[in-house]
């Protein structure tokens, strides 16, 4: 699947993470919320076929114990987890009930909704991006969809097929398009069946993953990271500069339960700025116990709760694509690349084809090779430096066909690679782990067959 701007949404969440509410009936937890000047919600980035079995790995040491994960804008009250944002009977903080006639308004009870959202059962909601109440009240997406301006969509790059977001990159039931099925023995490969997975790809149930980025098979087939988290040369983890507090990515800067480092809460009345409490946030805006600038802010965009979502990013309070990009079915698309939206939004390539600059090819151009429907330049391509699929990583380049590894990985067969968590080369060059081992540290760790 083409990679969006990651970075994005790691702001969005971490932002919505800011958002939750006060620490369970104590009065101990940060500040009231301000709603905010405001402006125009976003859309979403859905995911592919996500499979909830396998291993979770939480990415390495893990500070400030073992809490239960509670979804975003929610938090754990006695076992259960509750949107504390949005729960009259729990507002701001567990058991903090609003008064008859009020509603819960980003954590705080009030006569009434900010603007840009509306009342669903007690709670004020950004119907524009809310998965649970989309386009309106308890209109739920279902899995895998996420709520893009008000309907529920696939993210960019995925198809509906069956009923579900689909890579028809990697999928053996729905290989190059939906409906086409890998016959027993061939697996899916760049949306092709074919009898075994290129280098540089791993067959994870028939279909050819690279084990190295994806993080639902991370390191291995089967190893799904954590929520909050992303597959980084074979390991779980956050991205920078987020830091792993119990089972979640945080930004210590802003976020009002872990301000400056993992577990310190801000009093109830300061709020966190830079890594330090704060009375007063001073020209920013207060959401959530965070100080913000909602101008810029993806998770509080022109106004507290307002989350640019579909790889948009906030610019002067307003949620937009990048340059480059429009909204198809309210995610941002590159329609110069993408097969499922070529040129236009819904302009599909045929099976076979590949997108380039914004045409469905049967050939690319002259100079560049055609790898899982895009076209590129194998000279200087990251992820296809030399040929399809020999990846630099996330810190290498590719100069005339040939990796130069960025610190931390080491050029095993063409491609840099970090030994000390690839699977394939773990520890050195060429040890391979058996099947259902993961590499940690350089050594193969689980259970071999």
């Amino acid at each position: 699947m083409r990679m969006t701007s990651n970075r994005r949404l790691y702001v969005v969440m971490v932002g919505l993470w800011g958002l939750l509410a006060f620490g369970c009936g104590d009065d101990d937890g940060p500040g009231d919320l301000d709603s905010g000047p405001g402006t125009d919600g976003g859309g979403t980035d859905g995911g592919g076929d996500v499979d909830g079995g396998g291993d979770v790995d939480g990415g390495g040491d893990v500070d400030g114990g073992t809490a239960p994960t509670c979804g975003a804008g929610e938090q754990l009250c006695g076992e259960e987890c509750v949107a504390v944002r949005t729960d009259p009977a729990n507002c701001g903080g567990c058991d903090v009930a609003c008064e008859e006639g009020q509603v819960c308004n980003l954590g705080t009870c009030a006569a009434e909704c900010g603007m840009d959202l509306t009342e669903c059962s007690g709670g004020c909601i950004d119907l524009q991006s809310d998965d649970a109440n989309c386009g309106e009240c308890a209109n739920a997406c279902g899995e895998g969809f996420s709520c893009a301006e008000g309907a529920c969509a696939c993210g960019s790059g995925l198809l509906e097929c069956d009923d579900a977001c689909t890579d028809v990159l990697t999928s053996p039931s729905h290989c190059g398009e939906c409906g086409n099925a890998c016959a027993d023995g061939e697996v899916c490969s760049g949306g092709e069946c074919v009898e075994g997975c290129r280098v540089g790809t791993t067959d994870c149930d028939g279909a050819c993953v690279d084990t190295t980025s994806d993080a639902t098979n991370c390191g291995a087939c089967g190893v799904l990271c954590a929520r909050d988290q992303t597959c980084v040369d074979s390991e779980c983890g956050c991205a920078d500069p987020l830091t792993s507090c119990g089972d979640r990515c945080v930004d210590t800067e802003r976020d009002a339960f872990h301000c400056g480092e993992c577990g310190n809460v801000c009093p109830r009345g300061q709020f966190c700025s830079e890594g330090a409490c704060v009375a007063d946030c001073g020209e920013l805006a207060e959401c959530g116990g965070a100080c913000v600038d909602t101008s810029t802010d993806d998770a509080n965009c022109g106004r507290c709760g307002v989350v640019c979502t579909g790889g948009r990013s906030c610019t002067s309070g307003r949620c937009a694509c990048a340059a480059g990009e429009q909204p198809c079915d309210g995610v941002c698309t590159d329609t110069s690349t993408d097969v499922t939206n070529c040129g236009a939004c819904g302009r599909t390539c045929a099976r076979g084809q590949s997108c380039s600059s914004g045409i469905c090819l049967d050939a690319c151009p002259a100079g560049q090779t055609r790898c899982d429907f895009r076209c590129v330049d194998t000279d200087t391509d990251q992820f296809n430096c030399g040929t399809c699929g020999t990846s630099c990583g996330f810190t290498g380049t590719c100069t005339d066909g040939a990796c130069r590894c960025g610190r931390g990985t080491t050029l095993c067969d063409g491609s840099c690679v970090n030994t000390s968590s690839d699977r394939n080369h773990c520890g050195e060059c060429g040890t391979v782990c058996s099947a259902r081992q993961t590499c940690r540290a350089g050594e193969c760790v689980g259970f071999g067959i």
